[in-house]
């Protein structure tokens, strides 16, 4: 299984490159910078990567077609691409905050919507646009010629948190990128990702199976917790219910789902401190959603990284926050050749 690392959405160029530079000197396979509203462009940011190093993949995290045509993120795409050689990669999902951010309409189908934008992405990538495409939300109506693109071409995941989507795109897409889920469940994501596989016109196709995991680990473990604390919001699919029963009783799960805006707002203040919520049940969360700890934990969170590799993942994405640098030191230093051997 190959690591890739996921980096904040507000890191300048400069420190996505220095960032890139070394990654590619650890042996991380890609790079994925976040797509969020009022940062830094997800693709532009990654211009001066693309001419620092040889080897490291990268892209965007993840690109909504309802904020962006796919046809126009086949065009950023494919022009990151040829600025690579052919390492450019893109996460093509149904968006959440950069679709409320902007006040969006979210179609009913949005398996649709995300199937119609990845065949949309993956034909101009083949330079298979000459005809019109013409589905039921999305459309190109004039013939596309994208003989520019010389490279080899980039690859094109979706992200899914839910398992339709995850069929949808093991069907149809060059990789599947699930959503911050336990390794508890995540036998059952890549069940009905091998379900799509199996339904693929071009069933010798190797189909990449990715996942999104927050990584909070640090020399000092009480900052470690804070900084996981503050991110929960995000985790477990919004904290559901239905997955949070696996670790906590009815009565937590209740205070849980009865206090989701405490969370919300640990993160817009950024404190970890999430008001109603006891520290020893905010922790826990950290420990089961996140790998959160200090270098002491490494060799148990390596064990549950294992497990994903076990269940048929291809590659782990560790989100990196404050200081990234560090954090990466100890995944190149401590994860990577736990993988590489």
């Amino acid at each position: 299984m190959d690591i890739d690392i996921i980096l904040e959405p507000d890191l300048t160029p400069t420190e996505i490159k220095e960032l890139g530079v070394v990654a590619e000197d650890y042996g991380i396979r890609a790079l994925w910078t976040s797509n969020y509203f009022s940062h830094w462009d997800g693709f532009l940011s990654l211009a001066p990567l693309a001419e620092a190093t040889s080897k490291l993949k990268f892209g965007p995290l993840a690109v909504s077609p309802l904020e962006m045509h796919p046809l126009k993120i086949a065009n950023a795409l494919l022009t990151l691409n040829e600025l690579s050689n052919g390492r450019a990669q893109i996460a093509v999902g149904a968006g959440e905050g950069n679709i409320t951010a902007m006040g969006l309409k979210v179609p009913e189908k949005i398996v649709l919507a995300v199937r119609e934008s990845i065949e949309i992405i993956l034909a101009a990538c083949n330079n298979q646009l000459q005809d019109p495409y013409h589905g039921e939300i999305f459309s190109v109506n004039f013939p596309c010629d994208y003989a520019w693109a010389k490279s080899s071409r980039p690859i094109v995941y979706g992200t899914a948190y839910r398992h339709m989507m995850m069929r949808m795109e093991g069907r149809v897409a060059d990789g599947v990128y699930i959503g911050a889920t336990p390794p508890e469940i995540i036998d059952s994501a890549i069940e009905n990702i091998k379900i799509g596989i199996s339904r693929r016109v071009k069933a010798d196709q190797n189909v990449h199976i990715n996942s999104f995991w927050a990584w909070h680990i640090k020399r000092d473990r009480e900052e470690a917790y804070r900084e996981s604390r503050r991110e929960l919001a995000w985790r477990a699919r919004k904290l559901e219910s239905e997955l949070l029963s696996l670790y906590l009783n009815p009565q937590e799960c209740k205070l849980v789902e009865d206090n989701f805006q405490s969370f919300v707002d640990a993160w817009f203040d950024r404190s970890g401190n999430i008001k109603n919520i006891p520290g020893k049940l905010a922790n826990r969360l950290c420990e089961v959603l996140t790998s959160t700890g200090g270098l002491e934990d490494l060799d148990e969170e390596i064990e549950r990284f294992k497990r994903f590799e076990e269940a048929g993942q291809t590659q782990l994405s560790l989100r990196l926050h404050d200081d990234p640098m560090e954090a990466l030191t100890i995944i190149g230093e401590h994860v990577l050749p736990a993988f590489t051997q």
